[in-house]
């Protein structure tokens, strides 16, 4: 008898999606869901100039904003801590420039640094119970960088830079010393970053596409404003919201062109049959 394991699939989403609320951006201060990434029409392209641009403002502002706030905690100071884990190098790539990737998005930045710690600081702990623990540092660092990469994989919270930060965990004297109080760290670094992105992605741009997931939440019982909203004939939407914003999401297909939305992301093959459709039109 064949023993087939191919097939296996893990979806944790399935689980935890029916008790995520859909999100109600539509109800919040047009200019702040602005920055918060609803829209209520598409972006306008933007060429790789200006993205270049808004990329370079982003990744400096973001690093040097957790640098010089980290130096002003006592607690991080008092501990020797790094002001910057190099792992942010990589986050400011991921969160100003490839922001329509899955990777960049809050859930994925947050979630896959809290597993990094927790996997790469574990490691090191148990490392630290063996004398002779620095002949095995750079395997703990690769278990670390390891296991933390297919718990991202299997919880559909993949960020790459996280994998540096398990890394990072085990192998770097710094940052091991911190012992447990890398969570503290990374998280004030985490959450600085972000809302820099929030500001910078969102002046021409738009960040994030989602902040749990692409797919469609539950729908939550429509609150005393929505209803009040939806007698007076209001265009605010009855049904739940796929990701953070109203507009419908379609592939549109035109004589010599085609545009797919935000966040779906179409192999060769796809994008050349669809391209071979718009010049037969």
């Amino acid at each position: 008898m064949s023993f087939d394991i191919r097939g296996w699939n893990f979806d944790i989403d399935r689980f935890i999606d029916p008790f995520v609320p859909a999100p109600r951006w539509h109800l919040v201060p047009r200019p702040i869901a602005h920055f918060l990434g609803y829209r209520d029409t598409p972006n306008k392209p933007l060429g790789n100039v200006l993205t270049a641009f808004w990329s370079l403002i982003g990744a400096f502002c973001g690093v040097a904003l957790v640098a010089e706030v980290s130096k002003r905690v006592p607690s991080i100071v008092a501990r020797d801590a790094p002001k910057v884990v190099g792992s942010f190098g990589a986050a400011a790539v991921i969160e100003f420039y490839a922001i329509e990737s899955p990777f960049a998005q809050p859930r994925n930045a947050f979630i896959s640094q809290m597993f990094a710690c927790l996997i790469g600081v574990g490691i090191s702990k148990l490392l630290a119970l063996n004398p002779h623990a620095e002949e095995y540092t750079a395997l703990g660092g690769a278990l670390a960088c390891g296991l933390t990469t297919a718990v991202m994989g299997l919880t559909g919270t993949v960020h790459p830079p996280a994998g540096a930060t398990a890394l990072l965990a085990v192998t770097n004297s710094q940052t091991a010393g911190l012992g447990w109080f890398l969570f503290p760290v990374m998280l004030l670094g985490i959450t600085l970053m972000q809302i820099t992105a929030l500001i910078v992605n969102n002046i021409q741009r738009r960040f994030p596409l989602y902040w749990w997931t692409p797919h469609p939440l539950s729908q939550s019982k429509d609150t005393d404003e929505e209803k009040d909203h939806q007698k007076a004939g209001s265009d605010v939407p009855s049904h739940y919201e796929a990701s953070l914003t109203d507009v419908p999401r379609r592939v549109v297909v035109e004589r010599g062109d085609f545009w797919v939305p935000d966040g779906l992301y179409l192999s060769e093959v796809e994008k050349r049959v669809l391209g071979a459709i718009s010049e037969r039109i």
